[in-house]
């Protein structure tokens, strides 16, 4: 049994340990230090928060409390929270994560908003699709469970990525609509034309515009999901001419991009044969996402 001394030495229960817990993560900078700490406390009992939130008086055991405080500590060290807890929803379902991937992002769910819409705007039948650096597999995941009839391939050059992607599809039951293949960008698929929508959240922040990111970006997500060359455009100008290649007739490609390459990406979009149709702006008024189809669709 523990001794008084030892006693005080963590908190009595639930309550103290999560007001000691935001006070800690609020020096450290958290932006919702309760919030983090009820998410955090939850995860080290393997409660959800509204249980948390349900158990204040209830008394938390010295393991509990060293579990809780190694999760703290790595939040308060910049670790983002969903690689803490694994988890983060996008497109109102949960997805797995892990520093294998890029943490999905509600900007993101604009290209998933618009092609499910040209998807239930089109002609009936089957749709065949193929989501390009699928990462977590958020993007193919949300869209073919809004989408029942489409069929396709989530790729990307990352096992790891692959991975958690396997276990996102598993999870959301698609796992019998998409296939993942591990390969660079659509060099996978020889028989043209393919597919119906071609979707894409590929590497396009530059490698000089670093210094702009969040460091809990920069030094915790992957940075071959993130930087897409010197101008941030050299991983589409190799995509946009596989697209082309393998986008049927009316065919439909959705890139989502980072507003300072808007004009050179439009550039390169007409260069390879596509008309762009649409510019998806962001809740802050920023150009996210361009639609583009085949010039002879």
């Amino acid at each position: 049994m523990s001794s008084e001394a030892e006693d005080r030495a963590y908190p009595a229960n639930v309550r103290d340990a999560l007001l000691h817990a935001a006070r800690a993560l609020a020096e450290a900078g958290d932006n919702a230090p309760r919030l983090t700490a009820e998410i955090l406390l939850g995860c080290a009992l393997g409660w959800d928060r509204v249980h948390v939130l349900s158990s204040l008086p209830r008394p938390l055991s010295r393991q509990h409390w060293d579990q809780y405080v190694a999760l703290v500590q790595r939040r308060a060290s910049g670790v983002p929270l969903q690689y803490i807890t694994g988890r983060q929803e996008f497109y109102g379902l949960d997805f797995a994560v892990s520093p294998a991937v890029l943490i999905p992002r509600p900007e993101t769910e604009l290209l998933v908003e618009r092609a499910v819409i040209l998807a239930r705007e089109g002609d009936a039948g089957a749709i065949r699709f193929v989501d390009v650096g699928t990462g977590s597999g958020c993007v193919a995941v949300a869209f073919a469970r809004q989408v029942p009839d489409a069929n396709g391939f989530a790729t990307d050059v990352s096992p790891a990525a692959l991975s958690v992607a396997r276990e996102n599809v598993v999870r959301h039951g698609t796992d019998r609509r998409i296939e993942l293949v591990c390969c660079d960008l659509l060099e996978a698929f020889r028989t043209l034309p393919s597919f119906d929508f071609i979707l894409c959240n590929l590497p396009y922040v530059s490698s000089s515009d670093a210094g702009r990111l969040d460091r809990t970006v920069v030094d915790h997500e992957p940075h071959l999901a993130l930087f897409g060359g010197e101008s941030g455009t050299e991983v589409y100008a190799r995509l946009f001419p596989q697209a082309r290649l393998r986008l049927r007739a009316r065919g439909h490609l959705l890139i989502e991009i980072d507003p300072l390459r808007l004009g050179p990406l439009r550039d390169l979009l007409a260069d390879s044969g596509f008309t762009v149709d649409s510019i998806l702006e962001d809740l802050q008024g920023l150009p996210r996402c361009i639609v583009a189809r085949k010039s002879d669709g």
